[in-house]
């Protein structure tokens, strides 16, 4: 069961060639990170956002005079 036929690894070969091609690993988790960085900051904005949205006619209710 244990014998060589001559063919070829395929996974072996695309991994040899693509390893060459990505990013150091620090560079995909600094990568990863800023991305994270991100979208936290734009939910963050939208709540935000969202919120003044509400409030801000809630302070007004009342009052209709201002």
């Amino acid at each position: 069961m244990d014998r060589d036929d001559g063919a070829l690894d395929w996974d072996a070969a695309f991994d040899a060639i693509v390893a060459q091609l990505r990013p150091p690993r620090y560079q995909r988790v600094a990568r990863a990170c800023g991305e994270a960085m991100a979208a936290v900051v734009l939910v963050a904005l939208a709540c935000w956002m969202t919120l003044r949205l509400v409030s801000e006619p809630l302070s007004q209710l009342g009052r209709p005079w201002f």
